[in-house]
């Protein structure tokens, strides 16, 4: 605990403090998790306020408040000090209450559009493989060396005073390194202000949440923060794709001690680089190139993709210390990461796979995996997301229209939106490449029914695939967050497909 006098100048913040000073047990933005002996931060947001919850916090036991403006609603015996821009006060409170844990470690962030969970996972394998006490942090799960924990937040990269928590955590059960995915969201919300970066990995870089960001280019610089801040690092690593032809030449142009660059195409002017690459339904082969010499790298993940994530976590273990041979035998034993190109087999003669792309570039690469291994008809169920990026919609429904052969468009995450206007604007892209409705298009918005529909509608030697809720287990809509669970809705339509051959006559 921490004396709330010293908490304030120890996060460098020049506070006007009224009332007490009371001891700081933890640091919370979220009145409702908020206990006694805590410090309570207001922090605005798009759909609530903290300011109007801080007395709520309160009265749960919160002993001091964290604000913008003062609030009436609190006595004059609760010590509130005002700050200019509480959520970014938010991460040095927390850094310097739980002792700035992430200079205890060595901390890799993971960013890009797609790929940051499955390169961070396999990063964390690598580590623990080569005899390093490793920590992970992903949108998909929480991992403290063996122990896996899921993430139910729904961020991908946590809050700060949750973050700093969990550094915390991993760095007192003896963790020294941490794989930690880093979204554009974090870096430009503050999330990450106060984590100690030695180590950034930057994947491909396309378009998505430009709703948030505007325009192609704000979201690459978000996302480029990440590698300014290893530059700062007195031996900071920045790993990147040198394929990634939107992106690669500006963060390469930011100065940083070290850089590595990867190339899944074979590039002869990548560090690390891919040849051999073999990909089928029991996973991906490959040759790596490497600084280190080179390897051969079988993965039980399936997609082509993930040579290029391999590259990159290989670049990011073995630079922080793992042998590359038994960073390699990391790799290999990944069996899944949950939600991304995970099969479900429960014996039927056709393929589901559960994947969380929901980008028009994400579905468009998944697609294009399965269409080669699919000898008969490749479904594909999908939606996309209200109240955020709407121009993706069209695109994903024009890419899918392209590569499926028959598209079941359903909720992913309506919120407050028209649910089904969501779904007219991705079947009008999915149109415009000649789904028909009713032959080739399908819209059934309960996703519940969709997935049925796709499943005994499957025959033998068709694909399945059903994309973007992953791992999440929530549907979010206008009344709230219903409980999900992909996989499980998945196995449910097998087993009654397969119930009902199993009682047919002659069966």
């Amino acid at each position: 605990m921490v004396a709330l006098s010293r908490l304030l100048p120890a996060a460098g913040l020049d506070a006007v403090v009224a009332g007490g000073d009371p001891d700081i047990r933890r640091v919370v933005h979220d009145s409702r998790e908020a206990a006694a002996g805590d410090l309570f931060v207001a922090v605005p947001g798009d759909h609530t306020d903290g300011h109007d919850h801080a007395a709520a916090a309160v009265a749960a036991g919160a002993v001091a408040v964290v604000a913008e403006r003062p609030i009436s609603s609190l006595g004059d015996d609760v010590p509130l000090a005002l700050v200019v821009d509480s959520r970014a006060a938010l991460a040095p409170l927390a850094a310097r209450l739980y002792g700035d844990p992430s200079r205890r470690m060595l901390v890799a962030g993971v960013t890009g559009t797609d790929g940051k969970t499955t390169t961070a996972t396999m990063l964390h394998a690598a580590w623990q493989s080569a005899g390093k006490r490793a920590g992970g942090l992903t949108t998909v799960d929480f991992r403290c060396a063996g122990e896996v924990e899921p993430n139910r937040s729904r961020q991908t990269t946590l809050e700060a005073d949750d973050l700093q928590w969990r550094l915390r955590m991993l760095a007192d059960a003896g963790c020294t390194h941490v794989a930690l995915e880093t979204s554009s969201h974090g870096l430009m919300l503050h999330r990450v202000d106060e984590v100690d970066f030695a180590v950034g990995v930057a994947l491909r870089i396309t378009s998505e949440h430009l709703d948030f960001h505007g325009t192609r280019e704000a979201y690459l610089d978000a996302k480029a923060q990440l590698i300014v801040r290893v530059g700062a690092h007195r031996d900071g690593l920045a790993v990147l794709d040198a394929d990634d032809t939107f992106a690669h030449a500006q963060l390469a142009a930011i100065a940083v001690p070290r850089r590595l660059t990867f190339s899944a195409l074979g590039s002869a002017r990548a560090d690390l680089r891919a040849e051999a690459v073999r990909a089928g339904p029991e996973g991906v082969r490959l040759t790596a190139r490497t600084p280190w010499g080179d390897a051969e790298v079988r993965l039980q993940l399936a997609g082509r993709f993930n040579a290029g994530n391999a590259l990159a976590a290989l670049a990011a273990a073995c630079a922080t210390g793992a042998s590359l041979d038994r960073a390699v035998e990391g790799l290999a034993g990944l069996d899944r990461v949950t939600g991304r190109m995970e099969r479900v087999d429960l014996g039927q003669d056709f393929t589901v796979v559960v994947d969380y792309a929901h980008t028009a570039e994400a579905l468009e690469r998944v697609l294009e995996e399965l269409r080669v291994a699919t000898p008969g008809r490749l479904w594909a169920v999908f939606g996309s997301a209200g109240e955020r990026d709407r121009a993706k919609r069209p695109d994903m429904g024009a890419v899918a229209g392209r590569l499926a052969d028959v598209l079941v468009i359903t909720d992913e995450d309506p919120r407050g939106e028209d649910r089904l206007a969501i779904l007219e604007e991705i079947a009008a892209g999915a149109g415009a490449q000649g789904a028909q409705r009713g032959e080739r298009l399908f819209i059934v918005p309960d996703r519940t029914r969709a997935i049925s529909l796709a499943v005994e509608g499957a025959a033998a030697g068709d694909t399945v695939l059903c994309a973007g809720k992953g791992h999440e287990s929530s549907i979010v809509t206008a009344e709230g967050a219903v409980p999900w669970d992909e996989r499980a809705t998945v196995e449910a339509a097998l087993r009654r497909r397969l119930t009902a051959a199993a009682a047919r006559p002659g069966s």
